[in-house]
């Protein structure tokens, strides 16, 4: 993914202007959960300081939030960006990121081989019946920020009232409202919310609800049709629905900022507002959680690349988070391992994460890792660029004993660290 990670604006038929640390002082219609663009900022396995677009999800800032980031030191060219699909009134939105990694830009690998047929949507008038499955159990988000509100989609996956969205979507909620298509308006409370996934849990004020129904996104393959509903733009009258294929193969969670260790891409039109809305399969079944739009750049715009959060992965998520159980914390800022920051630290490897900041306090820090070193691997997983931090970190627990090796110069050292848990989630 490109390097760049900002929500995109109000009006989506404009440029963006520059992100802005400061949301502007006119008051803007509600927001919509919007797709983002702008570079991105170094990856973190802790909670990330705040990016290059504001505002950022909360977490742990970096021990000091103004230095300038060694991926900041990089000359090269970002091919575009992200947007998040957060409709917001007066701010920008993008979602939390457990690692911010900055990627860049590698030659395109063979797509996996498909090994089964396309799971495919027979006629048009099928796609009805796919809408009549799902959408009662879609609705729209309107989100209370204190004097700023903001609009995604979130959907039902309990009778009881359980629902999912996006974390970007609730984040600083204080009050948060759903209406469904059928216009019933129920009052929500955010359960609990993991910014490194970008995954939250509400539970609405209701029982008896209709259901989504979960299918299996590890069973997803490239050609397979999908349809995307969501609150468009905030857009009186209803929800809106697209629908595209899966466009290609599984992507590394890191390339929109997450520590999803993968998330789905799509063509479906993914527009500001359908933030936490269900991407579906052919039969009507929930297969992601639609989250990011690729933007592109002003010299090569992207054009209908979106992602999801898998479900299947998304489900593990939601179990910790109804449970009140954390992800495990590091403490590590990083980025990828580029021959031209290579030659900077002056390291004998060829890929890793290069560690870009450390939490005072963390288990890094006390494990003596230090800015500059180039993590390799953390337990028996290997490190092979910023995100893999993030994603290696979250297969383990809070307690959990972990080695930690990384290369300083030409000296390979191993250290073991025990792994805390991340403030930023609950």
């Amino acid at each position: 993914m490109p390097e760049d990670a900002v929500p995109p604006g109000d009006d989506p038929t404009q440029p963006r202007p520059p992100a802005q640390e400061d949301p502007p002082t006119e008051p803007r219609p509600p927001a919509y959960d919007e797709p983002r663009t702008g570079p991105r900022a170094p990856a973190y396995d802790e909670p990330p300081p705040a990016p290059p677009w504001p505002p950022a999800p909360p977490g742990p800032p970096p021990s000091d939030p103004g230095r300038r980031s060694l991926g900041q030191l990089l000359v090269g060219a970002l091919v575009g960006g992200l947007v998040g699909a957060l409709v917001a009134s007066g701010a920008w939105f993008a979602f939390g990121r457990d690692d911010t990694s900055t990627t860049t830009v590698k030659p395109a690998q063979k797509t996996n081989e498909v090994a089964r047929e396309s799971s495919t949507i027979g006629r048009n008038g099928d796609i009805a019946g796919i809408i009549a499955k799902v959408e009662p159990a879609v609705f729209a988000v309107t989100v209370d920020q204190g004097g700023r509100q903001s609009a995604g989609t979130g959907f039902v996956i309990s009778a009881d009232g359980f629902a999912v969205t996006n974390a970007h979507v609730v984040e600083n909620a204080q009050q948060v409202k759903t209406q469904f298509n059928d216009g019933r308006s129920v009052d929500a409370r955010v359960v609990g919310r993991d910014p490194s996934a970008d995954v939250a849990v509400l539970k609405l004020n209701g029982t008896g609800l209709p259901v989504a129904c979960l299918a299996d996104s590890n069973k997803v393959q490239v050609g397979d049709d999908v349809v995307a509903i969501g609150n468009a733009l905030a857009l009186e009258g209803g929800l809106s629905v697209t629908r595209g294929i899966i466009s290609g193969p599984p992507r590394p969670g890191a390339e929109i900022g997450t520590a999803i260790e993968s998330v789905l891409q799509t063509d479906a039109a993914i527009n500001p507002g359908n933030s936490g809305g269900p991407l579906v399969d052919a039969n009507g079944c929930v297969i992601g959680i639609n989250t990011a739009v690729a933007s592109g750049s002003a010299t090569q715009p992207a054009q209908n690349v979106g992602f999801a959060i898998p479900i299947s992965l998304a489900k593990t998520v939601v179990d910790d988070i109804e449970a009140g159980r954390k992800p495990a914390f590091l403490g590590v800022g990083t980025t990828d391992l580029t021959p031209e920051l290579k030659s900077q630290v002056d390291v004998n490897v060829d890929a890793g994460a290069v560690v870009d900041s450390i939490s005072s306090g963390s288990p890094a820090d006390d494990a003596g890792i230090q800015r500059g070193d180039v993590i390799v691997q953390i337990g028996d997983e290997q490190v092979k660029n910023g995100g893999g931090v993030a994603t290696a970190v979250r297969k383990h627990h809070p307690g959990d004993k972990v080695s930690v090796v990384f290369v300083r110069g030409s000296d390979r050292k191993t250290v073991e660290v025990t792994l805390t848990e991340r403030s930023d989630v609950g």
